[in-house]
């Protein structure tokens, strides 16, 4: 066990561990400054999913939706640490933390995956580690804790198939998409990356259709105990009953491309009576509505659609709610600067001949493919997360080539 761990880590454990401590330290020190009462949204109902699946009640939110919030944070996350420690928000924000270090982690894998040498590789950790926003959500009890390191996974999986396919990947990657299929739909979007890495995989068209269907079944056996709750449950086999509620949010007479509360569109007066008929029936009926006005304006959606990508990669440029402190306003600045770099950085992989190969059409697929599920709903700033990892990956892969570049009479020393 121990030749595999230092072999996977290629002698970078104690750089590693360096990185891991000043992940743990910005994610600690949010945890400690942050004051942040989890009350409302998506939190609130994540919290009570847990809370009522632990007293005895069934899994459901505080508006007594059974479906309507994807299951896999609180099922996974917040039921085993309430289980043990009580409606504890501090010991759920510590495990926010851990998944923060396994996100690290794996962003150091994923990398290494991508070709990254120990540079890049390292880079890639220490850039993930020190992003803002990964330490100020580990005090959020939102399911981006949870889809980050699944995401990443599922990407390691899909290089790691591109180039050395093998069943047990293919089963690991089935296991990663049937966790996020009950943490996060968006996720699902990857996989696209994951197909483009069959496609691409040095083995025969009969292994790479055995692959894609094992992660598939194994990904399906994963998921269905849900589903088949929610069609005892609620009537419909279902991994949650948000799709054609956001799916209206997004395309309706009232809709910019960001998130609008559903009591602005015209559907406000009568969602209330809606939500009567069932929370599967609700939504199916938006969803119906959302597609006849894509229908009924084709142009004004298509349009709608451009807006979004670009809102979803605007750099972050808002306030936050409240009067600012100085210290806040420096933190956002220079979350600012680090998202324009990694962006930056991500961009100029293309321009890198070096870096033109099929793990870097993996990667931009991955975003591209994510970035498009938003276009069809609605942009929320926090939904980029997960997938930022990604980005830092191909930075991290710009930041190796300018190093090397520079220093290329030792380039066999960092490799």
């Amino acid at each position: 066990m121990t030749q595999k761990i230092a072999k996977l880590f290629k002698g970078d454990g104690l750089w590693l561990v360096l990185i891991l401590c000043a992940g743990f330290l910005l994610r600690t020190a949010a945890i400690f400054s942050l004051n942040h009462e989890s009350n409302g949204g998506d939190e609130l109902a994540y919290i009570s999913m847990a809370l009522n699946l632990i007293n005895g009640d069934g899994i459901k939110d505080n508006m007594g939706n059974y479906a309507m919030y994807n299951v896999g944070y609180p099922l996974f996350i917040l039921a085993p640490v309430f289980f043990f420690f009580g409606e504890n928000i501090f010991a759920a924000r510590i495990c926010n933390m851990l998944l923060g270090g396994i996100a690290i982690i794996l962003c150091y894998l994923t990398a290494k995956e991508a070709g990254a040498g120990k540079i890049g590789r390292l880079t890639a950790a220490g850039i993930l580690a020190l992003y803002l926003p990964t330490g100020v959500y580990a005090v959020y009890i939102l399911k981006e804790n949870l889809m980050t390191p699944l995401m990443l996974g599922a990407i390691w999986c899909a290089l790691r198939l591109a180039h050395q396919p093998s069943k047990k990947t293919a089963a690991g990657c089935g296991i990663l998409f049937g966790l996020l299929a009950l943490t996060g739909n968006a996720a699902l979007s990857l996989a696209a990356a994951v197909t483009l890495a069959l496609i691409l995989a040095p083995t025969t068209t009969f292994r790479k259709a055995t692959f894609m269907t094992l992660v598939f079944a194994i990904a399906t056996a994963v998921s269905a105990p849900w589903m088949i709750r929610n069609a005892s449950v609620i009537g419909s086999p279902v991994m949650n009953t948000n799709g054609g509620f956001n799916l209206y949010l997004g395309n309706n007479p009232a809709a910019t491309g960001y998130f609008v509360s559903i009591a602005d569109t015209p559907r406000g007066s009568t969602w209330e009576d809606l939500r009567k008929i069932g929370e599967a029936q609700a939504s199916e009926t938006l969803k119906q509505e959302a597609i006849a006005w894509i229908k009924d304006h084709p142009v004004d959606f298509l349009t709608l659609a451009a807006k979004k990508a670009v809102y979803f990669w605007t750099p972050p440029v808002h306030e936050g709610k409240g009067e600012q402190s100085p210290i806040e306003k420096i933190i956002r600045i220079s979350w600012l600067i680090q998202f324009i770099v990694i962006v930056a950085a991500a961009l100029a992989t293309l321009l890198i001949k070096a870096l033109r190969n099929k793990q870097l059409l993996i990667l931009w697929l991955a975003i591209c493919s994510y970035t498009a599920v938003h276009m069809l709903f609605y942009v929320i700033f926090r939904y980029r997360e997960p997938v930022m990892p990604i980005m830092i990956v191909m930075a991290a892969l710009t930041a190796e080539s300018l190093v090397l570049r520079r220093l290329s009479p030792t380039k066999n020393l960092v490799q």
